[in-house]
């Protein structure tokens, strides 16, 4: 059980030389096995009740989390953080449109769609995607050239600002009122966010 997914889907060599097409993936358990371990510091038998399962699962599942991200560091190769076998506290959703990712109680009352965009083109976190599409539109955009940003952290949905705090990514925090991960204000993703409600209210 897992309260939330992680902040980021994945990470990529800072050169920019690697082939999109060989991934290493690490699943939601083993992202979480290590967030317990090496940044909680937690023991791997408190950190195997968390999760609820055995010591020995806890440990296997830790050996091949590290054996993953030594070998992407190794062989430069693009880490993607997706899938597994993982419930979360709640339900979360990301959407392909816009990027943005939302508790279940934030999606729109008129039907399964994005309270951001209103696209319906919306999925689980936890569930996997295809290798050509994995980050979404908005995932793309949310990173392209995301680095030496300034601004503070802002609501996606209801424009909410909280001063940015260095070491801090603004996806870490949620909206207290939408419950929808904010964005860094001016990033790609915040522009592409707000071209895509422009283009809604022009409809």
């Amino acid at each position: 059980m897992l309260e939330e997914p992680p902040f980021n889907s994945g990470f990529v060599p800072n050169n920019g030389e690697y082939d999109r097409k060989e991934r290493i993936v690490l699943l939601f358990e083993e992202y979480e096995a290590l967030r317990l371990s090496d940044y909680e510091g937690l023991t791997q038998e408190d950190a195997a009740k968390k999760m609820d399962v055995s010591r020995p699962t806890f440990t296997r599942i830790y050996k091949t989390t590290r054996e993953k991200i030594a070998k992407a560091f190794v062989e430069n190769k693009q880490i993607m953080i997706e899938g597994g076998h993982v419930d979360f506290q709640a339900s979360w959703f990301r959407c392909h449109d816009c990027g943005s990712v939302f508790k279940s109680n934030s999606l729109a009352t008129n039907g399964d769609c994005c309270k951001v965009c209103g696209s319906e083109d919306i999925i689980p976190v936890q569930e996997t995607e295809e290798p050509d599409n994995c980050h979404g539109k908005g995932r793309h955009a949310q990173r392209r050239g995301a680095n030496h940003v300034h601004g503070d952290c802002i609501c996606p949905s209801c424009d909410l600002r909280i001063p940015h705090r260095p070491g801090i990514p603004c996806s870490s925090l949620l909206c207290p009122h939408c419950e929808i991960r904010m964005v860094r204000e001016g990033s790609p993703h915040h522009k592409l966010i707000l071209d895509k409600r422009k283009n809604k209210g022009n409809e």
